[in-house]
């Protein structure tokens, strides 16, 4: 295997890592602190459980790339772009 690859293998192995911790700390936390309140808007009023599960799917999707590139960038990994 050539060394850019193994250097690329590396970097999306380290990415992967990051990603799931990340993740793991997300579930963690959506559970701990938004489970009962996204429970009772969705008994209460599923529309608005539905565009607020979308608004926060959107904002997870966003911080964890935010996330995700600083810790990259920091690290001094090369992109795969």
């Amino acid at each position: 295997m050539k060394a850019r690859h193994k250097i690329l293998l590396r970097n999306f192995l380290i990415e992967l890592i990051v990603y799931a911790l990340l993740l793991v700390l997300y579930f963690w936390g959506a559970l701990r602190f938004l489970g009962e309140p996204l429970n009772r808007i969705f008994h209460l009023n599923p529309l608005v459980y539905a565009i607020a599960t979308l608004i926060l799917i959107v904002a997870q999707g966003v911080l964890l790339e935010w996330i995700t590139s600083f810790l990259i960038t920091r690290l001094g990994l090369e992109k795969m772009e």
